[in-house]
């Protein structure tokens, strides 16, 4: 891992490309009341639940790294918070607000949620594939190891 020297962010690539915003969490958690730090809390065991991991804040995000960024809080205020996990898929459920592939094979789905009791086991199960597949890159171990397709040779 390669940390900038300017704002600490935590990269794969040495000198990768990012904007340099300065922010804390106590940043994102000062002036929040109970609900919002409940639902910040929530998110974060979720993620802990996973494994090792880190909290990047930034100004426009809290991010959630295994390896590198997999999940994040996007907005969080007392009234809800929007968060968003990625895959190497697409999911389907009337609970996402948005599903979309910003890269190839990099789907981010998008959560609104107002109650910690919406970010329930289904939550943690996706969550639980964002941090193996995606923070943890093992997406990259499984591509390597599928087998090929064979043409025919006529």
């Amino acid at each position: 891992m390669w940390t900038c020297p300017k704002c600490g962010a935590r990269f794969v690539n040495r000198n990768q490309w990012h904007s340099c915003g300065r922010a804390t969490l106590d940043q994102w958690l000062d002036g929040l009341g109970p609900r919002g730090l409940a639902l910040y809390r929530r998110f974060a065991a979720l993620v802990e639940a996973c494994g090792e991991f880190h909290v990047a804040p930034a100004r426009t995000r809290i991010a959630f790294l295994g390896q590198v960024r997999f999940a994040s809080i996007t907005r969080l205020r007392d009234d809800g918070m929007v968060c968003t996990f990625a895959l190497p898929h697409a999911l389907r459920s009337p609970r996402f607000a948005r599903v979309e592939e910003v890269v190839p094979g990099w789907f981010v789905h998008t959560l609104v949620v107002t109650t910690p009791e919406e970010l329930d086991d289904e939550v943690q199960t996706w969550i639980r594939e964002s941090y193996r597949l995606m923070g943890m890159r093992e997406r990259l171990v499984e591509r390597r190891l599928a087998p090929r397709a064979t043409r025919a040779r006529g």
